[in-house]
């Protein structure tokens, strides 16, 4: 029994629409993906912000104290 044309028709669109939903999801996952990396990204740089901002504190009182103690 052959397949008429309307029904080959169905049959290809029908696929086409499988694999339009598949790219979609798939273009939605990297998204996501992309999304949650970015987020990590960012609390490791704000992370070693503050270890900078302490570093460099911490480096400031430690010369104005030895600058203090030379003084005296």
């Amino acid at each position: 029994m052959a397949v008429d044309h309307h029904d080959y028709m169905a049959l290809e669109e029908e696929e086409r629409q499988e694999r339009r939903d598949y790219l979609r999801f798939a273009a939605g996952m990297s998204d996501f993906m992309g999304v949650i990396l970015g987020a990590v990204v960012i609390l490791i740089m704000i992370l070693l912000i503050l270890s900078l901002v302490n570093w460099l504190r911490r480096d400031i009182l430690s010369t104005f104290t030895l600058l203090g103690s030379r003084f005296q």
